[in-house]
């Protein structure tokens, strides 16, 4: 009978549910742990897509105000036998400024070499604003070209595009 009160006494000052406590924490933690985890990295993915969306909608927006009208009379393109180039007139139609240096031209679907091309602003300036032509001077491949039906296309920076079909 000694024994069985020895026996009960430990059982009585031993608390067993102070371990099953401490190993609720420990699952409590882990799972606070993962979960700030995982709210880091949703939290990034929603930054890049915000940051994202910002940029295409500022490319959108600057394409929406980018316009390029090809002024030249399509009957009659001024062709300079000499220096064998054609001359076409390209004006900003648009409410954006634009940079000569980046205009691309493509003539029956071909692109002109940025060396085959003379760029000048009528005005003498070097930002393409609203309402300025800009003269292109350009040589093409085979030079002349062959009478018949052609078509120029002029594109800017953002990829906005103006064109024109012409009679050679």
């Amino acid at each position: 009978m000694k024994s069985m009160l020895t026996t009960d006494r430990k059982n009585l000052l031993k608390d067993t549910s102070a371990d099953t406590a401490i190993t609720h924490m420990i699952f409590f933690i882990a799972a606070i742990i993962l979960a700030i985890s995982v709210v880091a990295l949703i939290s990034a993915d929603v930054q890049s897509m915000v940051a994202s969306s910002g940029s295409s909608s500022k490319l959108l927006s600057e394409q929406m105000k980018t316009d390029i009208t090809i002024v030249n009379d399509p009957e009659i393109i001024p062709y300079d036998g000499a220096s064998k180039k054609y001359t076409f007139y390209a004006k900003n139609t648009g409410k954006t400024e634009l940079v000569p240096e980046y205009v691309t031209v493509l003539v029956d679907g071909i692109m002109i070499r940025p060396d085959d091309i003379d760029i000048d602003l009528m005005d003498g300036d070097v930002i393409w604003r609203p309402g300025d032509i800009l003269s292109l001077n350009v040589t093409t491949n085979p030079s002349p070209l062959d009478s018949g039906d052609h078509r120029i296309l002029v594109a800017a920076e953002n990829g906005k595009s103006g064109a024109m079909s012409f009679k050679t």
